[in-house]
């Protein structure tokens, strides 16, 4: 009788334990839908990812749904209108169109609370407004872009003391890329730069800037804009081949063969972006949380690229700057 009990006794505790087993993962199981413009920013992805982890997370509970548009803006709406009608307990966009596409769809639905990864002043902006008017709980990461255009500009003539004037890459059919501008216009008129500002919208933009003289003097400055973003391979061959350097916006720009950039990392945002997840996962709050800024910016240099167009980066720029990568595309 002894042993039947002791059987029974050890059945209870392996039950209990299984029953416990199954409701922690009941109570801790989390579906985050993502939703991406392009496959560059799944980096953000990736750093968000990171940082759950490093918060203690337990990633393997989580559903991550991650839902990519390759680049094309009619292909971001319906991929946003997949993503909600999963119903994930969490929404992640990882750029201003990703939230306006999240924004727009979410509108006649559930309001799920959102973190956005990597936006340009979202106070001056549409992306706030725009969930404020629709109650629907957000929060995110600021990237910087139009409060670091002064010292991009100024990183950009340290770097390169011969290059006086600057070709500005701009899409007029982004607001955050005309505050940007508006800042360049601002920037130049107090220090007295020289720039000329050159619409980047399409392919036939492109083609037009490729065939645009560039003399030893100038040098690229790029704005705020997915679509400039998308075409950073081909903005890329033209620095190569009209031998003019670029500052960027992100290291991973540099990584692909740009001269330079300014601000913070595509994986920097994401890490930083988790903690945002983390607190509305667990608060399970509709209240929105104020944007944070970026914790780090940094000048990342590619000097394999500089030496590829057959030009140098001053002393003391070299001194600012961290060389990444030794290479290009």
């Amino acid at each position: 009788m002894g042993q039947y009990s002791s059987f029974i006794y050890v059945f209870c505790i392996i039950f209990l334990l299984s029953g416990c087993s199954i409701s922690r993962e009941e109570q801790t199981a989390v579906h985050i839908g993502i939703l991406v413009a392009g496959d560059t920013r799944l980096e953000k992805v990736e750093g968000m990812k990171k940082g759950l982890n490093d918060l203690g997370m337990d990633t393997r509970s989580v559903t991550f749904s991650i839902y990519n548009a390759k680049n094309d803006m009619v292909e971001l709406k319906k991929q946003a209108e997949r993503l909600i009608e999963q119903g994930p307990d969490i929404v992640v966009g990882t750029g201003v169109a990703e939230g306006l596409a999240i924004a727009e769809t979410m509108e006649q639905r559930a309001k799920r609370p959102v973190v956005l990864i990597g936006i340009t002043s979202p106070g001056v902006s549409d992306i706030q407004s725009a969930y404020q008017a629709k109650g629907i709980p957000v929060t995110g990461v600021e990237n910087g872009y139009i409060e670091l255009i002064a010292k991009r500009m100024e990183l950009l003539q340290l770097l390169f003391p011969d290059r006086e004037q600057f070709v500005v890459l701009h899409d007029p059919g982004v607001k955050a890329s005309e505050l940007a501008l508006e800042r360049v216009e601002e920037t130049a008129a107090r220090c007295g730069y020289s720039f000329e500002a050159v619409s980047i919208r399409s392919e036939a933009d492109i083609k037009q800037l490729s065939q645009r003289h560039f003399t030893g003097h100038e040098a690229i400055l790029t704005l705020p804009s997915h679509y400039i973003e998308s075409q950073n391979r081909a903005i890329q061959q033209l620095s190569t081949q009209k031998r003019v350097p670029i500052m960027g916006l992100t290291e991973t720009e540099v990584k692909k063969g740009y001269t330079a950039s300014y601000g913070v990392s595509y994986e920097n945002q994401g890490y930083q972006a988790s903690r945002l997840v983390l607190r509305m996962v667990n608060e399970k709050s509709s209240k929105t949380v104020p944007f944070e800024l970026p914790d780090t910016v940094s000048l990342k240099i590619n000097i394999a690229a500089a030496e590829n167009i057959d030009i140098s980066f001053s002393r003391i720029g070299l001194s600012y700057g961290e060389d990444i990568f030794a290479g290009g595309e």
